[in-house]
């Protein structure tokens, strides 16, 4: 009888709960911080969010980002032709 197999799949980590599993900032700021982020007229990276709610420092998120960009084991790069492609004369308007 054969056996399932188990497919390893990459789940990607964002830098906000990079910094909340790091217990730097906890759930609910995270959760603040990204309202103000996806609500805001004018999106910026959840690090500057972040420090402009005073959660952190400029200096503790700055050396979080290099630990979280440094930690990485796996890298996905997809190339032009991973993406579908649709030429704008087959879209009805």
């Amino acid at each position: 009888m054969p056996t399932a197999r188990t497919v390893a799949t990459l789940e990607p980590v964002r830098f906000g709960e990079f910094l909340r599993d790091r217990a730097l900032i906890t759930e609910e700021q995270w959760l603040a911080a990204l309202a103000d982020h996806w609500s805001a007229p004018i999106r910026r990276p959840i690090g500057a969010t972040i420090v402009a709610r005073g959660f952190l420092s400029t200096e503790v998120v700055e050396a979080e980002a290099r630990v979280f960009h440094d930690d990485l084991d796996v890298v996905e790069v997809r190339t032009r032709k991973d993406k579908p492609t649709v030429r704008l004369s087959t879209i009805p308007f």
